[in-house]
């Protein structure tokens, strides 16, 4: 039996993600007409219309849609079968990509490449911040080798692995008004006075979870993309926040006048670690990276 060439799968899931033929053929480095040409044959080969064109616009058929759904993957085992064939003698030989978290990666990702470049000195790494939702997207699209994340996270198709469990911390300006000490009742801080990230960031959840509030009328309603615009608000006296254990290491607070109370562990925290895609070609070799981040994390707090 006769198959089309991967090279057409190609073609049509660069049209479906771009729309537009210049686009696709651009993303691809190839003609557009080379690109028109190829998705004809493709069509011819597999005797279905696969994409309705107009002299303005390009829209998929309901068939189109879903066999370039399939080309998508068959394209993701082909890549996996060529890094199995080119990994065979060293996996760490071919560039490892790493995502992080917005309120993970600016904290530990720098010192977890260095201790990466010590242990794998061939190793040619990228990195990339982006928010969990944008991470598991990569992965699932092969664009990313692994995620380093908060957990739980429901990541579907992803295999994930805790390595420590980190404390939160309640962050507050000198002179509030804030007993310091003892166990904080949430609900009896005044309203809108809880900063906490905007929804998508998983802190938020995390944060959310250990308070119980009764009513969601004491989170402030802006939304904050950063820890470093909470810490501006709280420097300001504007309100209190909830800070990772790794942002205070890091110095986030430094020059500032905020005081900080540790958390009951057993209520806020949140659980370190990583994802990647089930199957991956280099599983094996992946596990090699995520001990390597073990070294950098609390004795007392990993996982065994």
């Amino acid at each position: 039996m006769f198959l089309p060439p991967i090279r057409q799968l190609q073609y049509l899931v660069a049209l479906q993600e771009h729309l537009h033929f210049g686009k696709a053929a651009q993303a691809l480095n190839v003609t557009q007409s080379t690109l028109s040409s190829g998705i004809r044959e493709l069509e011819r080969f597999l005797d279905v219309r696969l994409v309705e064109r107009t002299n303005k616009s390009v829209a998929f058929t309901e068939l189109g849609l879903r066999i370039a759904d399939r080309s998508r993957y068959i394209i993701m085992q082909v890549e996996d079968l060529m890094d199995e064939a080119r990994a065979f003698h060293n996996p760490l030989s071919l560039p490892i990509k790493i995502g992080g978290i917005h309120t993970i990666a600016p904290y530990i990702m720098g010192h977890y490449a260095l201790r990466l470049r010590e242990s794998f000195p061939s190793l040619q790494l990228y990195l990339r911040e982006d928010t969990t939702a944008g991470l598991v997207s990569e992965l699932l699209a092969n664009k990313l080798d692994l995620a380093l994340i908060a957990l739980p996270y429901d990541a579907g198709a992803l295999e994930t692995l805790i390595v420590y469990r980190e404390p939160l911390h309640l962050a507050f300006h000198a002179d509030a008004a804030l007993a310091a000490g003892g166990e904080i009742d949430f609900d009896e801080l005044p309203d809108e006075s809880l900063l906490l990230l905007d929804d998508g960031h998983c802190l938020r959840d995390h944060a959310l979870a250990g308070c119980r509030l009764k009513s969601h009328k004491k989170v402030h309603t802006f939304g904050a993309n950063s820890l470093q615009m909470l810490v501006q608000m709280v420097e300001n006296d504007i309100g209190v926040t909830i800070l990772p254990q790794m942002a205070l290491d890091a110095g986030i607070l430094s020059g500032t006048r905020i005081k900080t109370e540790p958390l009951p562990l057993s209520r806020f925290h949140r659980d370190i670690g990583f994802a990647w895609r089930r199957g991956h070609a280099r599983s094996e070799a992946l596990m090699d990276l995520i001990d390597c981040f073990r070294t950098l994390a609390p004795d007392q707090l990993q996982t065994r």
